[in-house]
């Protein structure tokens, strides 16, 4: 089987990255222009704006479109944006198209107010609508034919910050050599951090046959570098993210020209993470490795089946009979992991009724696990799919990669009472050579075990690397890794094997 699903979850970030900067160019460029300090001269006319999306600079892989209105609602003053994102590439031999178009409604003093998204990739077609009040994210999920509410905490610096390091509330006119420091979100850790802004320099682009001058400002956060040049009339006309995907300022006839295979494949590449040493087998009971290019912060976990020696990591496939090892000296509250959330339907009653149906009368955690992994690698075709992986939708259309076999996998365990938790990280692809993104389900049982539901392993195999867990609240988390993260292969792991025959970690 070819390995290659997991690098969608880094492309599904990049969309995320991609929109986020789209809607920063309106709010950092054309709101102030709107509303510089509520007291400048009002444009009273829509604002349209066409944005190529690009690879390596000339390889198209779609468009932005983004159009506002000035809009006040019972006397506030504020702006509707109208976002159109298409991105047609192929991706792993398949035609892969994305469209997300929405609506939101923004005050011009606190932030995002109401939106309403619609997602579509396929025959997959995932909707979001809600509304921002009192600090908290008031929503709707629909999904699969159902529709699923949820509540989010949403502080109004949040919702304002852009999710990439550009606050225009506080950010002053700079001059190359200058430099500021904001607050703003980081999304390494899904909180509030701090992002130094920098003029770098000064350059002439050139949009549309037209010669514009234009500072280029870099924001570093956590590690992640963005460069943004603004124009002199305090327009964003090009934005570069640190994976080599481009936002350029782009005529609507130019919107829209598909990417060649070969470009897809050099896509992928960017996105896999960087290996030295040995190839290790895919099938791996045992692996020895260096990481490096992330900051301390950032090393994986250590846990039964993952853990480190100074600076050598290993990983190893557990027994099933290492369920009966001692458990941890404190014990873990296992209720968040038999729950049920947005994507996660374990309480809805198509999924209690398959799982049911799957076990039959098995009452043994692992058995039941198995039983389930068996259903899900069996049924569920290996598809390449970029959508918002919900446990409805799969189970309806029963096609997805891993994320798809994850949510399903984890709905069906813990609707039958098996505490059940999603690892991100990586593992080892022929197919591409290297690691890749992936994400698999671990199954409480006495112990964590990791199972593999994609690629049909009842013991994950030692090339999985996890660096969190968490559902797709958290991948935004991959973006302290993408593009940075190197793995070093170390040979014969053996050794390790036996010195740590028997020995449990924290």
């Amino acid at each position: 089987m070819l390995r290659s699903y997991k690098q969608l979850i880094p492309i599904l970030i990049l969309i995320f990255w991609l929109v986020m900067v789209g809607m920063l160019i309106y709010r950092e460029a054309i709101l102030p222009r709107i509303y510089r300090g509520l007291s400048s001269k009002r444009i009273d006319v829509p604002l349209d704006s066409w944005l190529g999306l690009y690879f390596d600079e000339d390889q198209s892989v779609g468009f932005l479109h983004l159009r506002t209105i000035p809009e006040e609602r019972s006397d506030e003053k504020g702006y509707h944006l109208s976002v159109e994102m298409q991105m047609n590439f192929p991706l792993f031999g398949q035609e892969t198209r994305l469209r997300i178009v929405g609506n939101t409604w923004s005050s011009a003093v606190k932030g995002l107010k109401e939106f309403d998204m619609h997602l579509k990739a396929d025959e997959h077609e995932t909707r979001v609508e809600g509304v921002v009040e009192d600090n908290m994210l008031r929503a709707t999920l629909h999904t699969a034919g159902e529709t699923m509410p949820f509540s989010l905490p949403a502080p109004g610096e949040l919702l304002l910050s852009g999710n990439l390091g550009l606050n225009a509330a506080s950010l002053p006119p700079l001059h190359p050599g200058e430099f500021v420091y904001v607050d703003a979100f980081d999304p390494t850790t899904l909180s509030m951090g701090r992002a130094k802004i920098s003029a770098i320099g000064r350059e002439t682009l050139t949009i549309n046959d037209e010669e514009i001058e234009t500072t280029v400002l870099q924001t570093t956060i956590s590690g992640i570098n963005t460069l943004a040049w603004l124009s002199d009339d305090e327009e964003i006309v090009r934005a570069q993210t640190p994976f080599g995907l481009i936002i350029k300022k782009i005529a609507p006839e130019s919107a829209i020209s598909p990417l060649p295979v070969e470009e897809s494949a050099n896509l992928m590449r960017n996105l896999s993470v960087t290996s030295t040493g040995p190839a290790p087998d895919e099938d791996a009971d045992m692996l020895r490795f260096k990481i490096a290019g992330i900051d301390e912060s950032l090393m994986p976990p250590e846990d039964l089946r993952q853990y480190r020696d100074g600076d050598t990591w290993y990983t190893k496939r557990l027994d099933p009979e290492d369920r009966f090892l001692p458990p941890a000296e404190e014990e873990e509250d296992l209720e968040p992991y038999l729950g049920a959330d947005m994507l996660i339907q374990t309480t809805h009653p198509r999924i209690r009724a398959a799982a049911e149906d799957m076990i039959g009368d098995t009452e043994d955690p692992w058995e039941k696990a198995v039983k389930i992994h068996d259903w899900v690698y069996t049924h569920i075709d290996k598809r390449s799919v970029l959508s918002v992986p919900s446990a409805l939708d799969v189970l309806q259309t029963r096609e997805g990669d891993c994320n798809e076999h994850a949510v399903l996998f984890a709905a069906l365990a813990r609707a039958v009472g098996v505490p059940t938790r999603i690892a991100i990280g990586l593992a080892w692809s022929s197919f591409m050579n290297g690691f890749g993104y992936h994400a698999w389900p671990e199954v409480y049982v006495g112990q964590w075990i990791a199972m593999d539901p994609t690629f049909g392993e009842h013991t994950a195999n030692a090339t999985h690397i996890k660096l969190f867990t968490g559902g797709i609240d958290q991948w935004p988390r991959l973006m302290g890794y993408l593009g940075v993260l190197r793995i070093d292969i170390l040979s014969d792991p053996t050794e390790a094997e036996d010195r740590h025959e028997g020995e449990r970690t924290p």
